[in-house]
């Protein structure tokens, strides 16, 4: 499920420049980060850590939710200026991961969207879901015009993602990202604006 031009429209015009709250399903719904989160956040990451660090490289060096903090600082601070647009991904209130919008780069009309989800919640559709409402809000809210996501040669759960959207496999990236004392590569796909809105016209048909 997506969210219609319209509503987003409508919560684009309230600061911050992204909307602060995306509802994805009845269960489901997008919260901007706050530094308020770090306690909890940083209890999930702790409670998947041998999950999400085998393919996150900053997961070996979040040990303390003070590093969190640190980390939602930055994030509350790229907001501001426009670089960012971050949320906790919420099942029934509950924190299940996170996803957001990064590098934004007004002037190309361009963005990557990175996402993380704890174990428990994977295989459930959840996060193909979260973004789909993030694409959405990229493509009809903000005006933007491509999306990248990035993902581990081997990480096949994160790659699953933008395939079930759309997006095209344009390029590998060789030995690009440090990990585990070694390098992998990094796959990236890019997804248009007008390749989106052909997918969304025909879902609607279907």
């Amino acid at each position: 499920m997506v969210l219609s031009a319209d509503k987003l429209v409508n919560m684009a015009d309230a600061p911050p420049f992204a909307p602060a709250l995306i509802p994805v399903s009845a269960d489901c719904e997008l919260r901007h980060l706050e530094p308020s989160d770090a306690e909890e956040i940083f209890a999930v990451v702790s409670a998947n850590r041998d999950h999400l660090g085998r393919w996150l490289p900053w997961v070996e060096s979040t040990r303390e939710a003070g590093d969190t903090r640190k980390f939602l600082d930055q994030v509350a601070a790229n907001r501001a200026q426009g670089k960012t647009a971050a949320y906790s991904l919420r099942l029934r209130g509950e924190l299940a991961g996170l996803i957001g919008l990064h590098d934004i780069d007004e002037a190309n009309g361009a963005a990557q969207i990175g996402y993380w989800l704890a174990a428990r919640f994977e295989g459930q559709g959840w996060m193909t879901r979260a973004a789909g409402a993030v694409i959405e809000m990229a493509f009809s809210g903000l005006g933007l015009d491509r999306i990248e996501i990035r993902c581990a040669a081997g990480n096949r759960r994160s790659q699953a993602i933008p395939r079930r959207l759309g997006f095209t496999l344009e390029g590998r990236l060789r030995r690009a990202q440090r990990l585990h004392g070694g390098r992998v590569d990094i796959l990236v796909y890019g997804l248009l604006r007008e390749e989106w809105e052909r997918l969304r016209a025909t879902r609607k048909e279907d």
